[in-house]
Order: structure tokens, then sequence, then C-alpha cells
């Protein structure tokens, strides 16, 4: 515990955000206090707040209705805070101030929305490869398909081409025009038929004739060009492989990946050796698990803790001008201990603001 605190002593830091109109800036600085108070901070941020930001994590990941949530891409409002309350009542989580339970609930609300959010992307890239591959043939291929030589595929995708150009330009010089008056609803939707090759694709979703699809096919997979040269069939195999690695790659990401907590003690890293050393992966999948959790860096610094009023830090100054603070109801030891601010001339005015 003595390095811990004297790891801690040098490392932990009171991040403060201002906001302005327009963006938000994070400055830090170094909190200079006594041993004993950083050791009760030590205490209550790395044995009691992380652990239960940990449980939460962990618990939210099992919940029977998490698919529910992943294919929503939230969760109820209440969810985090009603799991919260239940673990208060538990012992090792007991006994915190009333800002480190709902520091804990917001920053698990951020993270699960943050991983909502690329779960969404995710899946739309999933969706999108899904929809390319669907459409890429060789030209070897159009030909069966559409009982066609290339030839007449070729034909057939200049005029494709060539009407759909002149529609697009007719189209976009009429939305300038109308950009130039007065601004509408619609001009403002952001259309998304503003290239070709999604106006391409677009058509090549709704197309029913035969040798129309496999020219549009011809045409997205050229880059929306006809092309001069033949087609090289192990490039194309090797495009056609790279994509779907791609595909494969963010299905497993999409399957596998759900925010996990900080390994403060090492143990689950210590687990993931053993698990290794004596046991025989069952499938691919569980061995390359087993080699990202290892490889991955431990964080050894507890979470932080967000103090969002004015309620919750006194700030003080003495006759040197030098800045301190003292945290409020966290206990009666605590409520009188200062820590002093030492930051860099350009964050100081910031902290005299809040003095």
């Amino acid at each position: 515990m003595t390095k811990q605190v004297k790891d801690f002593k040098s490392n932990f830091h009171q991040r403060h955000t201002v906001k302005h109109t327009m963006s938000v800036i994070t400055i830090q600085c170094r909190l200079i206090g006594d041993e004993n108070s950083l050791r009760l901070l030590w205490e209550l941020m790395a044995e009691k707040n992380t652990p239960l930001i940990n449980e939460l994590l962990e618990q939210l990941a099992k919940h029977p209705d998490f698919e529910t949530w992943l294919q929503k891409g939230e969760m109820p409002k209440d969810t985090i805070e009603i799991i919260c309350d239940s673990l208060k009542k538990q012992e090792r989580f007991a006994d915190q101030q009333g800002r480190f339970y709902t520091s804990a609930v917001t920053l698990v609300k951020e993270v699960y929305k943050s991983w909502f959010a690329l779960q969404k992307r995710r899946q739309r890239q999933i969706e999108g490869k899904e929809r390319w591959l669907k459409m890429l043939k060789s030209d070897m291929e159009l030909q069966q398909e559409s009982q066609c030589s290339l030839d007449v595929i070729k034909v057939k995708a200049t005029e494709i081409l060539t009407s759909f150009v002149a529609k697009f330009t007719q189209n976009k010089n009429k939305q300038s025009k109308t950009k130039k008056g007065k601004n509408t609803k619609n001009n403002k939707k952001d259309s998304s038929n503003t290239t070709v090759f999604n106006g391409l694709f677009d058509i090549y979703d709704k197309t029913e004739d035969c040798l129309s699809r496999c020219a549009l096919a011809y045409l997205l997979k050229n880059n929306c060009q006809v092309s001069e040269i033949d087609e090289d069939p192990d490039q194309y195999a090797k495009s056609r492989r790279k994509k779907e690695i791609e595909l494969e790659r963010l299905k497993n990401q999409i399957k596998s990946r759900k925010p996990k907590g900080r390994d403060l003690t090492g143990e689950k890293w210590l687990e993931t050796l053993s698990e290794v050393v004596n046991k025989v992966p069952e499938n691919e999948d569980e061995a390359k698990s087993w080699q990202a959790r290892l490889l991955k860096g431990n964080s050894y610094m507890p979470y932080p803790v967000d103090y969002e009023t004015n309620t919750d830090l006194t700030w003080l100054t003495n006759d040197k001008c030098r800045i301190f603070f003292k945290f409020n109801g966290i206990n009666r030891r605590m409520n009188e201990r200062l820590f002093e601010v030492y930051c860099d001339s350009r964050q100081l005015h910031y902290f005299q603001r809040f003095c």
C-alpha cells in the first residue's frame, strides 16, 4: 500500500472542465496533500469506487436484456441507477460519499453511450460491406449471369452512366439555384445521392432487369467508369478477399468486445496467463481473446471521480495567493484536509476564477 500511495501522490490529478460556447477545455493540475489524505482517497477510489464501476460494467454486459439494448443502441435511463442502488448494500461497495456513487453511474453511462454508438457504426459498416460483396462479381460471373458478352455489358454500362450523369448534373444545378434563394427544410437534408457512386448503388438495389444490374455492378466495381483494360482475375480475387477479411474482423469486434473495467491488481491478467499455460484453446477465437487480454496494457490508476457542482469543493487562498481546496462531505477526517493546487501559469487564471 505504501508504494501505491506514493505513486498515487505523484500521479493524482484533479481535472477541471471549462465549458465555452464552442468548445470544452480540460485542464490538468497536480494536487499536493499529506500522505494520510492521499491514502484515504486511494482506498476510496481504488478499493471502493473503481471495483463498483467494474461490477456495474460486468453486470450490464451480462444483463438478459443486453441484446435488446444493443439493437436499440441504448438502455433504459434508470437501469444503471437501479443496479448501483442494489450494489450499495454490499459491504465492499458501501460507505462511499454520494458524489462517488453519482460519478460511477455517470461514468458508466458515458462508457456505454460511446460503446453503443461505436457498435452502431460497426453494424452500418458490416451492412455496407455485405451489400458490396453481394454486388461484387468478376467479369466472367457478370457475363454468365446476364448471358451477354462483356462488350454488351460495357455498352449498357455506358448508356446508364451517360443518362445518370445528365440527370445528376441537372438536379445538382436545381439544388444550387434553390439554395441561392431562401433556405428551406429540404435544403438542410443531406441527400444520400450526393455522389455518382451512391446514386448508382441506389439504382442497383431498385433495378430488376438482369443486364442493367450487371452493367451497374460493372460500373460500381470499376469506380463508375467503363474500363478499357481487361480484368486481372488474381487482382479481383485479392480485392474481394480483402473485403471479406474486413467483414470478418468487424463481425468479431461487434460480437466479442464489451466494455471492461480496470484491473488494478492484475488478477485477471494472471488468470488469463494461467489459462494459456494449463489449457488448450477450444478454437481460434478463444486463442485470439487470450492473446488480446495478455497484450492489453493494464491501467493501475483508479477511475476518476467527477465533481460537477460548486457545493462539492471549497476553494481557498492563503496570504501568499497560493490556491487550495478541500472536499466537502467525504467524511469528517477529509473535510478539513487541504490540497494545494500546482499548475502552470497558463492554467492559473482558471483556478483563480474558481476561487
